[in-house]
């Protein structure tokens, strides 16, 4: 198992899916099955400071700008004006998506995006003031078209297990590698 040369291509995927929150988000083929995604913004830290809290669920964004900002191994991935602010991981277990659940990719994507449910901890972005979707892309990373690219982690031929057996690890071992995303708590 090479983890760094795994990391690497996984990050080359998530650049190519790279698009516009608005294009995410009108494209319902886009992040359909599970894996991991990234969240940009093109706001300047300052502006990220204003950003107010709707309940004590949401994630705090203006306090961990303040707190973090400074911190040297804050991921600093950009496109362009955008840069990583975020990043998650998103899918279900086993071997077929359940009917009616928002547990997928996409479905995980959209909460960040549009829930105010104070049960999730989501960035809650369309909720808060001066929101406006022009400011924010995604990137993702499927596991179920990337296949190949997990192998290389397990000698095993269950493919169904690639994602429970290495969504959170991969997401650690990013963070690790390319830096801390600033809203993330964790």
């Amino acid at each position: 198992m090479n983890i760094k040369n795994t990391l690497n291509e996984l990050n080359k995927v998530q650049l190519q899916n790279y698009c516009s929150a608005k294009e995410f988000r009108n494209n319902p083929k886009l992040g359909k099955e599970r894996g991991l995604y990234w969240i940009w913004t093109d706001l300047a830290f300052d502006r990220l400071k204003e950003i107010k809290n709707n309940h004590n669920s949401e994630v705090p964004i203006a306090k961990l700008i303040i707190e973090r900002e400074m911190l040297k191994y804050i991921c600093n991935i950009k496109n362009g004006d955008y840069r990583v602010v975020y990043n998650g991981i998103g899918g279900y277990s086993g071997k077929q998506v359940k009917t009616k659940c928002s547990y997928d990719l996409r479905g995980r994507i959209n909460q960040e995006f549009f829930s105010n449910d104070p049960r999730t901890g989501s960035l809650n972005l369309m909720n808060r003031n001066q929101f406006n979707i022009d400011n924010w892309a995604i990137s993702y990373f499927d596991f179920n078209e990337n296949e190949n690219i997990l192998k290389q982690l397990s000698e095993s031929n269950d493919h169904n297990s690639f994602y429970e057996k290495f969504a959170k690890i991969l997401e650690m071992n990013w963070r690790i590698e390319f830096g801390h995303p600033i809203l993330n708590r964790h």
